[in-house]
């Protein structure tokens, strides 16, 4: 049972789709923290009228943290969004997914470095301005114990989580390539969460508190040392009693003399 350290990575992908009242999408916006991406999303804007140029001049991706014990590890995330993008907020219906990562640290028991992802599909089916909260707590989800090691382990850490977009994606906004690649990861975060819609005045927000579990569950395999180290005692209150019976019996054959014996001497 450990905390984990958690903070926000600013790795981010946020694709908005907004409809009409027969459900036919009217625009799309995109908001990313890699350069690639945004370029990427401009030159198809520029080639397709029902496609609306990005974000970055009217929205704002923000994160705060809190340690509320003041150990020096965060017992929560904070992450805002929010756009006063008229074509969003006049939309009449709208369609959000929002992907984000994280940095993930185990320290304790096992050592382990990663970059998880979260994945956020959030409809909204009415028009007008909104501010959406999500409140929960993220929960380790292994398919697999692991090994404990004095070895950081960084098979899942991701300076760069968008380093494969120009080879394999088919879009470079396939949300779903992103979630079926980490999802299929021995070790994943989930986020566990309930969310509230409340109406704002003037702007789209998405406020997301993400609650770190004081005592996280970690399934791993232990070391040779750490076993020797825990079992020893087990081992030694075992053999104990059985070499007290086993002397008690030798000691009973000699005496008794079972076992025709005797003493000779080279003197």
């Amino acid at each position: 049972m450990e905390q984990p350290i958690v903070e926000f990575d600013n790795h981010y992908m946020l694709y908005i789709t907004t409809f009409d009242d027969s459900n036919n999408p009217t625009g799309t916006y995109f908001y990313s923290s890699n350069n690639k991406l945004n370029e990427i999303f401009d030159n198809i804007s520029n080639n397709n009228l029902n496609t609306n140029s990005h974000l970055e001049n009217n929205a704002r991706i923000t994160d705060a943290k809190s340690d509320e014990d003041n150990d020096g590890i965060n017992d929560k995330i904070i992450i805002n969004y929010e756009t006063s993008n008229d074509g969003i907020i006049k939309a009449e219906k709208k369609d959000i997914k929002l992907i984000f990562f994280l940095k993930y640290r185990l320290i304790k028991q096992v050592k382990l470095i990663m970059t998880p992802m979260i994945y956020l599909d959030i409809p909204i089916l009415d028009s007008g301005a909104k501010n959406i909260k999500l409140n929960g707590d993220i929960e380790l989800v292994q398919k697999s114990p692991i090994i404990s090691t004095t070895i950081t382990s960084q098979l899942y850490n991701y300076e760069n989580p968008f380093y494969d977009i120009d080879t394999k994606l088919n879009s470079p906004f396939d949300f779903y390539y992103y979630y079926n690649k980490y999802k299929n990861l021995n070790y994943t975060l989930k986020y566990n969460y309930e969310k509230n819609e409340q109406d704002s005045s003037d702007k789209l927000g998405i406020n997301i508190e993400i609650n770190i579990p004081k005592l996280q569950r970690v399934f791993y395999i232990q070391s040779i040392f750490e076993t020797i180290k825990y079992a020893w005692m087990q081992y030694f209150y075992i053999f104990l009693p059985i070499y007290i019976i086993l002397y008690l019996i030798y000691k009973f054959i000699i005496e008794s003399n079972i076992f025709y014996s005797h003493v000779k001497s080279d003197l």
